[in-house]
Parts: structure tokens; C-alpha cells; sequence
């Protein structure tokens, strides 16, 4: 039954990944400013959230990577735009609709019908803060 209800998702591109809430993140001019200290999905490898609205123009994907730092991506597959999770694996990230296209960490499209690689955003880690680049 299982099967069934993860096939819907699929179809209708629903995603693990949750939104983070707007007040727990800003953007200031071409920067975003997560205060990690408050997403506890950020504390852990594999964890993710997406962030969307206010001032952002696209939504940006961010996980907690397996070696301590933190991937920022556009959150828009290349193929039908839907959103990505990543990948239990933790080196690769996975569109929600039923094509499935995958990525690597440096956005590179490695299986599906993605029309080339995702955007990754530069980040860096101040404080209790996570600072990602926009530019």
C-alpha cells in the first residue's frame, strides 16, 4: 500500500523535505542568514529544509552534509522544475516527481530527464549562523 501513496507523491511531486518556517531565516541584499541553532533537521547528516517566499525569488534547498558542512541548492529540478530531496546516500539529491532525476552534491544531473545541473549556492558556517551567497 505503501507503494501506492508514495506513487501519488510522485505524480503530484510532493517532497520529505519541509519548508522552514519564514521568521526562523532572513535575506539581506544577496545573502540568506539561517540561525542553525533553531532548525534542529540542519544538526544531522541528511537533514534538510527548503526555505521559499519573502524576498527569494527561487527556493533554495539546504542540507546538512555527511562531512560536517552544508549544501545550498536552487530548489527546482532542470527538468519540470519540481522540488529535490536528498538522497538517504548522503552525496545526492533526487527531483520529486516520477521521472526522478538525480544530482550530485555539485549539481551535476547524473540519471533522469534534467535538462542540465542545479545551481549550488556558496555557503559558510559563522558562528551559529549559516551565511549562503545568492550570487
Amino acid at each position: 500500500m505503501s507503494w501506492i501513496v508514495d506513487l501519488l507523491k510522485a505524480f503530484g511531486g510532493v517532497c520529505r523535505t519541509a519548508a522552514l518556517d519564514a521568521t526562523m531565516w532572513t535575506v539581506q541584499g544577496s545573502q540568506i542568514t539561517v540561525n542553525l541553532k533553531d532548525v534542529p533537521e540542519l544538526q544531522k547528516p541528511g537533514g534538510a529544509v527548503f526555505l521559499k517566499g519573502g524576498a527569494l525569488r527561487t527556493p533554495v534547498l539546504v542540507v546538512k552534509r555527511p562531512d560536517d558542512g552544508y549544501l545550498c541548492v536552487e530548489n527546482r529540478c532542470t527538468h519540470m522544475g519540481r522540488k529535490l530531496d536528498p538522497e538517504p546516500d548522503g552525496t545526492t539529491l533526487r527531483c520529486c516527481s516520477v521521472s526522478h532525476s538525480t544530482f550530485d552534491y555539485q549539481g551535476n544531473e547524473l540519471t533522469g530527464p534534467a535538462k542540465g545541473p542545479i545551481r549550488v549556492y556558496p555557503s559558510q558556517q559563522v558562528g551559529s549562523d549559516l551565511v549562503i551567497s545568492l550570487e
